[in-house]
């Protein structure tokens, strides 16, 4: 079965089920790296917002043999989980001064996303570019945001120099940076999954079992930081498309002042990124082998920043790919 025969048999099997009151609606949306992903929501009469189930993902189930039964009541129990009982507010994205207070930077790929960036004010960093987003953090939606495209530009009759200047003063303060030790990322990465372990072994009541959580992840990131070259992670407060701190005014000279050293940086993903002093010795080519393990193993597409890494140079203060 095609997609789109897929995206159909889903419409009507959700009509059916949700009866009038409702609006089944598909829509194609473009994410990060010019993936294009199909979706389908369930709008009630008088609601102005829905959550999105994407439908991709379900139809290669689908052809690999799972049920349709199956796989729509999985779609439901999404639906019902996420749903919204209130209207979102949208009336203020019509103000540019109450936008302006909720911008923030985003960077991404600049090759992946050539088509996008014809429609979306931009700002070129090395090889990669810088985009803004309003933030839309609510008790309806949590938390999301809204990638700002040219047109809305004109509809609020601003530049995009009066946009990245806003941009660059609210975004720092708005997601801050972080820089953690490797091991903290990984420590934090894991706390939750060694706590589970440790509950399945100790008793409830067990008086050591918050001292043997603690003391766990503390032997876990010392066994890091002794058979790995020392490195830090640089992101934002909420560790969402926190690479974007690596354009805030001052960061690479911050860095470097930290090290004391020149230093590579390490594209982790759209969410961090890594940083290592040039002293340490790692040559380039086993760096940009690394990234690419990584990219192809571990991260999304929809979440790889790019397949190298880049050098901060102090004295110059240029930074390059390499």
């Amino acid at each position: 079965m095609e997609l789109q025969e897929f995206i159909k048999k889903t419409v009507k099997a959700l009509e059916e089920y949700y009866g009038e009151n409702v609006e089944v609606k598909t829509h194609s949306i473009y994410k990060n790296n010019g993936i294009l992903l199909q979706g389908v929501c369930v709008l009630e009469r008088g609601m102005n917002i829905a959550p999105t189930v994407y439908l991709n993902d379900f139809w290669v189930e689908y052809e690999e043999g799972k049920t349709f039964g199956e796989i729509m009541r999985r779609i439901v129990e999404i639906i019902e989980k996420n749903k919204v009982t209130k209207q979102l507010d949208v009336d203020f994205f019509m103000d540019y001064e109450q936008v302006k207070k909720k911008l923030v930077l985003r960077l991404i790929n600049k090759e992946k996303n050539v088509e996008l960036l014809k429609r979306v004010p931009h700002l070129e960093f090395a090889d990669l570019a810088i985009v803004c987003h309003c933030l839309m953090i609510t008790e309806e939606i949590g938390n999301g945001s809204i990638l700002i495209y040219k047109q809305h530009l004109e509809n609020w009759g601003i530049t995009e120099d009066t946009l990245f200047h806003d941009a660059f003063k609210n975004s720092p303060a708005i997601e801050p940076y972080s820089i953690l030790r490797v091991s903290e990322m990984v420590k934090n990465i894991l706390s939750d999954n060694v706590r589970e372990q440790i509950d399945e072994i100790c008793e409830e009541d067990s008086a050591y079992k918050e001292e043997l959580w603690e003391n766990t992840l503390e032997a876990m990131a010392m066994e890091i930081e002794e058979k790995h070259v020392p490195m830090s992670v640089l992101t934002n407060s909420r560790r969402y498309y926190g690479a974007a701190s690596l354009v805030y005014p001052g960061i690479l000279e911050t860095l470097g002042e930290m090290l004391q050293d020149d230093f590579y940086i390490l594209p982790s993903s759209v969410h961090e990124i890594i940083f290592i002093g040039k002293s340490e010795g790692i040559e380039v080519a086993t760096l940009n082998d690394m990234i690419e393990e990584v990219n192809r193993t571990q991260v999304e597409e929809e979440e790889i920043l790019s397949n190298h890494a880049y050098f901060y140079e102090r004295k110059s203060k240029n930074l390059v790919s390499v």
